[in-house]
């Protein structure tokens, strides 16, 4: 026997007779392969797949008891591919030698490389690692020749930096988050805002709401309309936030930032960062209400005597103006034993239906 010795694996060629004399032999002209776990030990009961150096498969199975698998040749080919669960030879074999008996097939396959499974996935790795690298590296490129023409649908919120770097655009978005986190902390460290202060307003009171009617035809508008981030509904939402609606701006903040951020390029991730902070320093609601998501929950089993921090985060937001967070906890409050508290929920409800079209 011809002993092939590809690290940890022992890999032979039967010799014991031609392939077409076994009686389970396929009927397409072949060769086994013996495979060893270790010297004298078969390698009994192990997936393999047998293919051209190109992918395509001409054989798969399992090793029978005493370690064979099957392999045949491709008409044209001399490099091939055998496969287990945890190596992999690549072995060139001359077509000439298929026809051969077993002794002068041996002399015809050559062992050009073998690698562990765990060596190919590295591999793979590294490789989307050097794509991924190559792709983050045009997307600099082409964010510092969009930041440089600023004629990008939301060039009205500002010049950027010329160049992005994940240290500036990351310092610059945990800033902000930061100071939004620790408003809601400090708002909720006397315990919260009281609910039965709630007044309802009018969007005209928190801010500037012209082309009102463009903000309320994109909030009903379909998901499929709302999620293409192009035609006239998105121009017109667009417009509405150049001319300064608040309304306008917080829903284009809505979606982009709904987006995933693969989906999204450097220069409108960073524009997402200038929504936030101008929402922040108009103290828009909605904002609060969008962080009041992650805020984690205390110990409590009343709503009505120990409050969870985020509906407190939520209430604080309602109370801001956000109609979103109106019209959640004015569900839960107008379910509360407290008449006071009921009251203010039925409020709250009230204000969000009278103001807040119906997202489908």
């Amino acid at each position: 026997m011809l002993k092939l010795l590809p690290r940890k694996t022992l890999l032979t060629l039967s010799l014991l007779s031609p392939l077409s004399h076994a009686a389970d032999a396929p009927a397409t002209a072949g060769h086994y392969l013996i495979l060893y776990a270790a010297p004298g030990v078969p390698q009994d009961d192990d997936p393999y797949t047998w293919s051209t150096v190109g992918g395509k498969q001409l054989a798969k199975g399992v090793t029978k008891a005493d370690g064979r698998a099957y392999l045949k040749g491709e008409t044209g080919e001399e490099n091939y591919v055998l496969k287990t669960v945890s190596t992999r030879w690549q072995l060139k074999v001359a077509a000439r030698c298929w026809q051969d008996a077993p002794e002068t097939f041996v002399g015809c396959v050559q062992l050009s490389n073998t690698t562990s499974r765990y060596e190919e996935e590295q591999e793979v790795i590294k490789l989307a690692e050097e794509q991924k690298e190559v792709k983050m590296q045009a997307n600099i490129a082409a964010y510092a020749v969009q930041a440089r023409a600023n004629d990008d649908a939301l060039a009205w919120l500002g010049r950027l930096p010329s160049n992005w770097t994940i240290d500036s655009y990351g310092a610059r978005l945990l800033r902000i988050g930061d100071k939004v986190a620790a408003q809601i902390a400090g708002a909720l460290k006397e315990g919260g805002p009281d609910a039965r202060q709630f007044v309802c307003r009018a969007p005209d009171y928190y801010g500037p709401v012209p082309e009102q009617a463009a903000v309320n035809a994109w909030m009903a508008a379909p998901r499929a309309v709302r999620g293409a981030r192009s035609g006239p509904a998105w121009d017109a939402l667009v417009a509405a936030g150049k001319k300064g609606n608040w309304m306008a701006r917080l829903e284009l903040y809505y979606t982009l930032s709904s987006e995933n951020v693969s989906e999204l390029s450097l220069l409108e991730q960073y524009r997402i960062v200038q929504l936030m902070e101008w929402l922040q320093q108009k103290q828009v609601g909605g904002l609060y209400s969008y962080f009041s998501a992650s805020m984690p929950a205390a110990p409590g089993n009343s709503r009505s005597d120990s409050w969870r921090i985020q509906d407190q985060a939520t209430l604080y937001a309602a109370m801001l103006g956000s109609y979103d967070g109106q019209n959640s906890q004015g569900r839960i409050l107008q379910a509360d034993a407290a008449p006071s508290l009921a009251a203010a929920g039925k409020r709250m409800r009230a204000c969000a239906e009278a103001y807040l079209p119906q997202r489908q």
